[in-house]
């Protein structure tokens, strides 16, 4: 069934009304083609990609979003954020990497409360981006399977992997593909899973009150004392030790939390 204006939220006679307004200011909206050449930069990890960024909440040529000069800079930072997510994702870094990524600095930018914070939150996540970017292509191009189970893993950790659930889901035979993923990435698909297991309760252990167990059971160790173990092995620190050293008390205290030894 067709819908029509009286029935809509907002008719076409108030888009006509705001497409006049705008012509009679003069008004003009950036150009796609301005936009594409921006995310290009972004691609290749350009970072004039971080300074061109800027004009992506410039109100004057991105539009007015709100009334309110934060909100609407909020507004605008939301949008191109999420707009560099996809051109990201075409350049190959890994999705649950990127929408991580966004997700954080976006979170950040809700409850920023001036023009100038947001300012720099969207400095700073594009400095990241094109750090993300140049990161990957340093490490090289990698082939479809592999780059598809890098994907897999890196929003799957916290389960159980094997080689074979890889190769399953690669359409690989086991062998091949562990051949292939260790000549490509310098990895075993098991050296990789930890990897990124490590990482992250690193950064749990800094920035949560998560006890050690629940650490160890939620990035899928058989138990604490593996987690100990396989920690210590690629950082030199027990868990212990390491929160301890580099546990952020600033966002325990901004979350309530109390640091947690168990």
């Amino acid at each position: 069934m067709k819908t029509t204006d009286n029935k809509r939220i907002i008719n076409f006679e108030e888009i006509r009304k705001l497409l006049h307004d705008n012509a009679e200011k003069g008004y003009i909206h950036t150009t796609y083609q301005d936009e594409s050449n921006r995310f290009q930069l972004l691609m290749k990890g350009d970072m004039r990609a971080v300074d061109d960024s800027i004009n992506q909440l410039n109100p004057d040529i991105q539009g007015k979003l709100s009334k309110d000069p934060v909100r609407n800079m909020r507004y605008l930072f939301i949008i191109n954020t999420g707009l560099a997510t996809r051109y990201l994702i075409e350049a190959g870094i890994p999705q649950e990497t990127v929408y991580s990524t966004s997700d954080v600095y976006i979170q950040k930018a809700d409850v920023a409360k001036s023009i100038d914070e947001i300012r720099e939150l969207n400095r700073e996540v594009w400095t990241v981006f094109v750090e993300l970017v140049r990161e990957y292509k340093r490490e090289r191009v990698y082939t479809k399977p592999v780059f598809d189970c890098m994907n897999y893993i890196d929003s799957h950790f916290n389960e159980k992997i094997t080689l074979e659930d890889m190769a399953d889901k690669v359409k690989l035979n086991p062998c091949y593909l562990a051949t292939i993923f260790k000549k490509e990435t310098g990895k075993t698909i098991g050296e990789y899973l930890m990897n990124i297991r490590i990482e992250t309760s690193m950064a749990l252990l800094k920035k949560t009150d998560y006890s050690y167990s629940q650490i160890a059971y939620s990035l899928a160790f058989c138990s604490q004392s593996h987690f100990t173990k396989a920690f210590h092995k690629l950082t030199g620190y027990t868990p212990k030790q390491y929160r301890m050293e580099f546990y952020n008390s600033y966002i325990s205290a901004a979350t309530g939390g109390s640091k947690s030894g168990k």
